[in-house]
């Protein structure tokens, strides 16, 4: 029942896609059929709405385990494709079926974990969920980024971020030095990406005349690198 539960789901949820408008970048960097991770900020409940409507395809989505302690969202998010982990102490069922679902699928993570009230600019720490599912399935990461808080009527920015695919060692559980390096460079690649995001939207990059030259950063990014060199790779 999941597909056609899920399908029925993007429908009413398109009904409701005039009230937030959503300017989407980065469609080149969709992958429609291909298994991978859909990594992204989490801002608000209308974030997973808005990515089922923009994202085209079927995908499954992991939530906390809090949100299966109750009838109804248990029935209702179990049904839409969800599965439940503890944050804490992971079931290993639930990590098997994780990996089952990335042969030949798509997941939706939220890697901070909880959502974030605080300045939509920053993300807060990544859990090590996302370097444990990226090592062991060996899958690359799909960068989500929204620009802000979704609001009634209020036009956002949704980033699609070029694939992240970093893990040498794929196809193996890394150890916890290993996940926390891995952690780490996510944490890098997405502070970079919102430079690269800030940029677009102040410059409406998405516009042919606004386009920066193949190869070409902007300023801002040319400062962020200077400043900010890229983690160390050994043990990734």
């Amino acid at each position: 029942m999941g597909k056609p539960f899920y399908y029925f789901g993007k429908c009413l949820y398109t009904l409701g896609r005039p009230f937030f408008p959503t300017k989407v970048i980065g469609k080149e960097n969709i992958k429609k059929k291909d298994s991978c991770i859909y990594a992204a900020n989490h801002l608000s409940s209308i974030d997973i709405p808005l990515i089922q409507v923009h994202i085209p395809g079927y995908r499954r989505y992991i939530g906390k385990k809090e949100y299966s302690e109750k009838a109804v969202p248990r029935f209702l998010l179990s049904h839409f494709g969800v599965i439940f982990i503890d944050r804490d102490k992971p079931e290993l069922s639930v990590m098997r079926e994780i990996f089952k679902v990335l042969d030949d699928g798509q997941i939706v993570i939220f890697p901070e974990g909880t959502r974030n009230h605080g300045d939509p600019s920053e993300m807060l720490p990544i859990k090590g969920g996302l370097a444990i599912f990226a090592a062991k399935s060996g899958v690359p990461v799909v960068p989500v980024l929204f620009y802000r808080k979704p609001k009634l009527f209020r036009k956002n920015y949704m980033y699609i971020g070029k694939p992240i695919d970093i893990c040498e060692a794929k196809g193996r559980l890394p150890n916890a030095a290993g996940a926390e390096k891995l952690t780490a460079r996510y944490e890098y690649e997405f502070a970079r990406l919102r430079v690269i995001f800030d940029d677009v939207v102040r410059n409406r990059r998405w516009k042919k005349k606004n386009r920066l030259p193949a190869g070409e950063k902007c300023p801002e990014l040319e400062e962020w690198d200077k400043t900010h060199p890229v983690p160390t790779e050994e043990g990734l």
